[in-house]
């Protein structure tokens, strides 16, 4: 999260002119999709924060980012429209990660939802030597969905779970326990200091790029008032497969390649699927499910016998070969391993099985 909260404060995109900008109904009604009374678009601190750190240079680069993460924002808006959250929360992901799968502060924050491992374990997301359900689009996007409606639950305002998202709700109760009130621009006070810096920028700047994205000037000046009308369907296909099955077979059967595969898919660790669950979810775009079906509609998911080996000292890839009666190239490939000198004590290597 620190990475993109120090890009954020470069961030100076179009809002050097707020004082200018004329608020309408579509501005008001931003604000009341997070729970906040209107009459704080005239918060004097509200608005100086903005032209701050708003300035017109950058406005470009904020749409870019926003464009960059079409393959993953139907999805995530059809998944908000599904559990009632407001479509405004796109912007929350954007912040934290800029809707990279891999993002990773210095804190140990991961993925797109920057989750810290213990608030992803407490939410279901498996974390372990073969997978980190962080980096998956779809489970770490259920697990963010969750929480916030778990927040919006305890605080009763979207603003407000918004809030403890970034700073904790134990840290927001005692924001609102000591200012004696939940109000915005009360907890936003920079002379109280109720909450940390961080959290009281990262409010400020949800709801000043959710009006920048509802701004339909600015969106057409930009030629980006395209996405005042993007959809909400997804583009991601999820199918199930086995464990220990290798990427490059379900990159091969969809038609697509194993590095495209990877990218919609960095939960995986391994060049293949883990060996915990009884199955696995996969993500592709829509555009290869077909091709998919059709190579697999006759086979059963079914568990391809495997063993485990744990490296041990003086163990190489040709005497682990050997020892298990299986071709070296079989088992680098299985395993993803590019560099074979470069074992390590302990590390655990897939030795497929071949029939007899």
């Amino acid at each position: 999260m620190k990475v993109f909260y120090i890009l954020l404060c470069f961030f100076t995109f179009s809002y050097a002119q707020f004082d200018d900008l004329g608020y309408d109904m579509r501005s008001e009604d931003v604000l009341k999709t997070f729970d906040v009374e209107p009459e704080f678009l005239n918060n004097t601190y509200f608005i100086d924060v903005k032209n701050t750190f708003f300035g017109d240079k950058h406005q470009d680069y904020l749409l870019t980012r926003f464009k960059n993460g079409h393959e993953f924002i139907p999805t995530l808006k059809e998944m908000f429209l599904k559990e009632g959250i407001p479509q405004e929360f796109l912007y929350l992901a954007m912040i934290e990660s800029g809707f990279s799968l891999t993002a990773r502060s210095s804190k140990r924050a991961t993925g797109m939802w920057q989750f810290m491992p213990k608030t992803a374990q407490s939410l279901g997301l498996s974390i372990n030597a073969q997978i980190d359900e962080r980096k998956d689009p779809i489970k770490s996007t259920q697990a963010a969905i969750a929480y916030l409606k778990g927040l919006k639950a305890s605080f009763g305002k979207w603003y407000l779970a918004a809030i403890a998202y970034n700073c904790g709700d134990g840290r927001l109760r005692k924001a609102i326990e000591n200012a004696g009130s939940d109000s915005l621009s009360v907890l936003l006070d920079p002379e109280e200091k109720y909450i940390p810096l961080e959290s009281r920028m990262y409010i400020r700047k949800i709801l000043s790029v959710s009006l920048l994205f509802h701004n339909i000037d600015t969106l057409k000046t930009n030629d980006y008032d395209y996405f005042l009308n993007r959809g909400a369907n997804s583009l991601l296909a999820t199918i199930e497969v086995a464990p220990a099955t290798p990427l490059n077979q379900i990159a091969s059967k969809a038609g697509i390649s194993l590095n495209e595969l990877k990218r919609y898919n960095p939960q995986f660790k391994r060049a293949i699927t883990p060996t915990f669950a009884k199955t696995y979810h996969v993500h592709l775009p829509y555009q290869f499910l077909a091709q998919y079906k059709e190579n697999t509609q006759h086979q059963e998911l079914k568990i391809k016998p495997y063993l485990v080996h744990r490296v041990g000292k003086g163990d190489t890839i040709y005497s682990i070969a050997k020892r298990y009666g299986v071709p070296s190239k079989q088992i680098t490939q299985y395993n993803g391993i590019k560099n074979t000198s470069a074992l390590s004590i302990n590390q655990e290597i897939m030795i497929p099985l071949n029939k007899g």
